[in-house]
């Protein structure tokens, strides 16, 4: 027998999977044989427990202020929390999206609500945790990524995929790089958000890029927190296939910076990292995360990526290379988060993107435009 954990406030309700031709672990529709098409399941019996809030008083520790513009913004998602409606923040990489929501968070969680932050990738959700640790110290908070199931937290952090565990479970879902692979554009966990919020429940939205046209109240950042112009990169058109010979590559590996370099797939990072000498992060690297947390603190200057570095990460003294820029794997979305990648902190402002390219794309010059118009407002 199955049992999952924390989907109908009964500790000893029980229940089929498939209940009127519908699945209610993901609320699928697609059911031949009494099994879901869509996540797998067979009509077996689930039992469904609770999960418990503990009241407490929760604190925010910032060893930061915030901009004027994240205030705004603040002030604008904690009066839609309160109004209880859905809202967006379309704001620029390296804005402090994140830290936007935090007034709302500490005030859901001392009304003694369920809050959750949902992210589509897991490197993300524990890049995160460790951030949100020091800044919520009264809070517990865990993280759901697949290998780690505790969810016996005041706040949770998950990838999308692991709400297929929760059904009417939280009160404010915040949801972050809503345009981001594998979210967007995917039916499937769009109803796993759907069903996991509570009726009353509020969902926000987050995101640099927008890949559909999302109707909520929103609120735009234009700026990053500190100001300064987001970094406009800089195009080779390749000579040949072997880009790390030519002199423009060599130049820019030649500094004091460090510098990730993303390529469109996990056979090409290998390749390249073996290459080069240095460690990849691929979604098939098990160490991702230790090669990351290594790169960041010490002297490792070069580091090989699939996209699957291309969001949330903030690493000091960053320039970063786009290898084969012209696969269809890097969309003018894909490049603008890389983009967005350096320049993210006050004691460095700036950075070099490089773009290496084998064929022209109209993509570019969405990239292009859009950085423009982000500095121009």
């Amino acid at each position: 027998m199955k049992i999952l954990k924390k989907m109908i406030p009964c500790s000893k309700y029980l229940s089929e999977s498939i209940v009127e031709g519908v699945c209610i672990l993901c609320n699928s529709k697609n059911i031949i044989d009494d099994k879901c098409l869509d996540c797998g399941t067979s009509n077996i019996p689930l039992f469904y427990l609770e999960r418990k809030v503990n009241i407490k008083k929760h604190i925010l520790k910032m060893s930061f202020s915030l901009s004027d513009a994240q205030k705004e913004a603040s002030s604008f998602f904690l009066s839609h929390y309160k109004n209880r409606s859905a809202a967006f923040l379309n704001a620029v990489c390296g804005s402090g999206k994140t830290e936007v929501m935090y007034e709302t968070i500490l005030c859901s969680l001392n009304s003694g609500e369920k809050p959750l932050i949902a992210i589509p990738r897991k490197e993300i959700v524990r890049e995160l945790y460790y951030r949100l640790k020091n800044v919520f110290p009264n809070t517990v908070i865990k993280y759901l990524d697949g290998e780690n199931h505790d969810d016996n937290a005041d706040l949770i952090l998950s990838t999308v995929h692991q709400l297929i565990n929760y059904k009417d479970e939280f009160d404010l879902i915040i949801l972050d790089e809503a345009d981001a692979f594998p979210y967007a554009n995917n039916d499937f966990l769009k109803r796993l958000v759907q069903k996991a919020l509570k009726k009353n429940g509020i969902l926000f939205k987050m995101s640099a890029t927008e890949k559909e046209f999302i109707e909520d109240d929103r609120y735009t950042m234009n700026r990053r927190y500190h100001g300064r112009n987001l970094s406009m990169p800089i195009f080779y058109k390749m000579k040949s296939k072997y880009v790390t010979s030519s002199n423009e590559f060599k130049e820019i590996l030649n500094t004091n910076r460090k510098v990730i370099i993303y390529v469109s797939s996990v056979h090409k990072a290998e390749e390249l990292s073996d290459e080069l000498g240095c460690e990849c992060c691929t979604s098939k690297n098990a160490r991702t995360d230790e090669i990351i947390n290594s790169f960041k603190k010490n002297n490792d200057k070069l580091l090989v990526s699939t996209t699957i570095l291309e969001r949330g990460i903030t690493i000091k003294n960053l320039d970063c290379i786009i290898y084969d820029a012209s696969e269809t794997v890097f969309t003018h979305q894909t490049i603008i988060q890389i983009c967005g990648r350096v320049g993210r902190s006050y004691d460095d402002p700036f950075g070099n993107i490089y773009i290496f390219f084998e064929k022209n794309s109209f993509k570019f010059d969405l990239v292009k435009s859009y950085i423009k118009r982000m500095n121009e407002s």
